[in-house]
């Protein structure tokens, strides 16, 4: 049975400017097959390739494989003029398929496939290009190629949990998307605001037995309970205490130290080389004081204290962020499979939390201006949303769920959008 691409993200556009970063940072999967296929390409005294191996062992397993990166930073095949020169020779098909789907994603909904986008793409984060739109026909292409790679389709996904209790049917967790990309896109209030709408929403949420709230009845419970919620959240961001320091600031922190980082290859951060760097800079993140370790190249020498102030956040990043989490809620980019299987409301924690690390980030990037800073932020956290590891280990997810227990994310949200 083919399973048709649903809802692409008609807000987002995208081309391809051969900008190389996905190539200085992608570690797709690449089966047997297509190891053994570029193995057997022609690259006879190609100087614009590195010598082989091309590939290191992903999970041996499985037999898959990752291609390997050059000491100084890009995939083995990037030429200097940043192409993929198997490509260049060869043909895009010939590609491994992560690279040819990067950064497109495709995520099952039951019956459909919903198109996510990576934002760690520049071209994405600046909504530059076609319409994705555009590009449904070759999704359509890509969703037979992925249910080849991966051995299932899109109707073998199971019922995602809303919680650790219920699961919902997919056409209701649609329904439930559907109206929190509608509170996110609400241009009423401002983004910092929606977000706590939809916290608030996801609270009731908690509270609610969906037994016999199914289908259209549901939808009628959603938006009756955001109506109510409008009221009820404060109205400004300084309405709420700020965030409390051990349940709050603390593991914000730490998890803040994860997505800061970016420091593979070509943007590796030099001072934070090696482990006993890295557990250092986790502890100075934690603590809070000082001067904040450069855990990547684009972080300017400042305090800590420097970026806790408010910086009245300016209206005209409103609309690039909203188009980030419009993309990622329509997608269903941010539970499940696409985000280390956590539940729908556990995934929302998570997903929002990236609000106020963006947010960090984009006052760390002063000498830039503000439209820029935060396509830089979101560049840098979603290379980690969904895909770092260490955002999926237990006691980070732990950190995740104690501050979304409470008020903490509320009130992070609204400190850090003030």
């Amino acid at each position: 049975m083919s399973i048709p691409i649903r809802n692409l993200p008609v807000v987002q556009n995208w081309d391809c400017h051969t900008c190389g970063d996905c190539c200085q940072r992608l570690e797709g999967v690449i089966t047997d097959e297509e190891k053994n296929r570029i193995e057997a390409l022609d690259f006879a005294n190609d100087t614009e390739i590195a010598p082989k191996p091309w590939f290191a062992p992903a999970d041996r397993r499985k037999k898959t494989w990752r291609l390997k990166h050059r000491s100084g930073g890009g995939c083995v095949f990037l030429t200097k003029q940043n192409h993929c020169r198997i490509q260049e020779l060869h043909g895009p098909e010939v590609k491994p398929f992560a690279c040819r789907l990067f950064p497109f994603l495709l995520i099952p909904a039951g019956n459909h496939w919903r198109v996510g986008m990576r934002f760690s793409c520049p071209s994405v984060a600046a909504n530059l290009g076609r319409p994705v739109t555009d590009s449904q026909a070759e999704l359509v292409r890509f969703s037979t190629m992925l249910e080849h790679h991966v051995g299932r389709s899109a109707d073998a996904a199971p019922k995602p949990f809303l919680n650790a209790r219920q699961r919902l049917e997919w056409n209701d967790v649609c329904r439930l998307a559907e109206v929190l990309v509608e509170i996110v896109q609400d241009r009423r209030f401002r983004l910092e605001r929606r977000l706590r709408i939809c916290l608030a929403l996801a609270r009731i949420c908690t509270q609610t037995q969906f037994d016999n709230l199914q289908g259209g009845r549901l939808t009628k419970y959603l938006h009756a309970v955001r109506g109510g919620m409008e009221t009820d959240v404060p109205a400004q961001p300084e309405d709420l205490p700020p965030p409390d320091r051990l349940a709050g600031k603390v593991p914000f922190r730490v998890i803040l130290a994860i997505y800061a980082q970016r420091d593979r290859d070509a943007n590796k951060a030099k001072s934070i080389g090696r482990r006993i760097g890295r557990v250092l800079a986790g502890w100075k993140f934690a603590r809070g004081k000082g001067r904040i370790p450069r855990v990547n190249e684009f972080l300017p020498e400042v305090q800590f204290s420097a970026l806790d102030q408010p910086t009245n956040s300016p209206a005209e990043i409103d609309e690039t962020l909203e188009r980030y989490y419009a993309v990622k809620l329509n997608s269903l980019q941010f539970f499940g499979g696409p985000n280390f299987d956590m539940s729908i409301l556990e995934g929302l924690d998570s997903l929002i939390l990236t609000f106020p690390v963006i947010q960090w980030l984009r006052r760390s990037f002063a000498d830039l201006p503000p439209e820029k800073a935060v396509e830089q932020a979101i560049q840098i956290v979603d290379d980690h949303f969904g895909g770092d590891a260490m955002l999926g280990l237990p006691h980070i997810r732990y950190l995740t769920r104690l501050i979304g227990g409470g008020l903490e994310l509320e009130r992070l949200v609204a400190w850090y959008g003030r």
